[in-house]
């Protein structure tokens, strides 16, 4: 991957390239009282789609998986919303160590899958869900909170995998520390979605880090302090 963009990890001030996990799977430390680094990791087109027929597999390539799996790697965990989960058909992944975190708010999903059978799958669910049959974590009545969820993931380093809304009630809560965003190059065209849905107000960015692999731009966003 060619450095565009070197942010404080980059010696020097010239173009250089580095490895998928020399970019993404530096070490991260927790916040002073405990609660894991959250990152969103999305991949999007170049007008902004999330996904072509529903998933967004087709958007990708190896460069992004490569980034991809340098992120999990340095993950203690992934955060992730059912409705992405059902699309995206999970399954167990390649790390047996790696919790996926599901949330939902009734259970409804298939638990008899592979990504629960193997042990990886957690469900997230509020305290006054249904019971289920696989392991689960309980947080807030009625809705997910979220915060809860975090601190009792606990860990280094929570990976958000979507959908929008997901994305979009984490960054309305400031959970978000950074969002890893991989331009694709493709325009789909039509009502699409996007990495979040609306906000309540806009949240402010910064640029920290741009990479290109082939065709695909790798961009690193950090929140600005309000």
């Amino acid at each position: 991957m060619q450095v565009i963009l070197a942010d404080s990890r980059t010696a020097g001030n010239g173009t250089k390239y580095v490895t998928a996990e020399e970019a993404f799977a530096f070490e991260r430390s927790p916040h002073a009282d405990g609660r894991p680094q959250v990152e969103i990791c999305m991949i999007s087109s170049i007008d902004g789609a999330i996904a072509i027929d529903g998933v967004s597999g087709p958007l990708g390539g190896p460069p992004d998986k490569a980034a991809f799996t340098a992120l999990r790697s340095a993950a203690t965990s992934v955060l992730v919303g059912a409705g992405t989960v059902r699309a995206e058909h999970y399954h167990r992944p390649s790390r047996p160590d790696l919790t996926i975190a599901v949330v939902s708010h009734r259970g409804n999903l298939d638990t008899t899958s592979e990504l629960f059978t193997s042990g990886c799958g957690v469900l997230v669910l509020p305290v006054d869900a249904p019971a289920v049959e696989v392991k689960n974590l309980r947080a807030g009545a009625g809705t997910v909170d979220l915060a809860s969820a975090l601190r009792q993931l606990g860990g280094s380093f929570v990976q958000v995998e979507g959908g929008a809304v997901l994305n979009a009630q984490l960054l309305t809560l400031g959970l978000v520390d950074a969002i890893n965003l991989t331009l694709s190059p493709h325009i789909v065209g039509g009502a699409t979605d996007h990495i979040v849905t609306q906000l309540p107000v806009p949240h402010d960015f910064r640029l920290t880090r741009v990479l290109r692999d082939d065709d695909f731009i790798f961009c690193r966003y950090e929140p600005i302090a309000r």
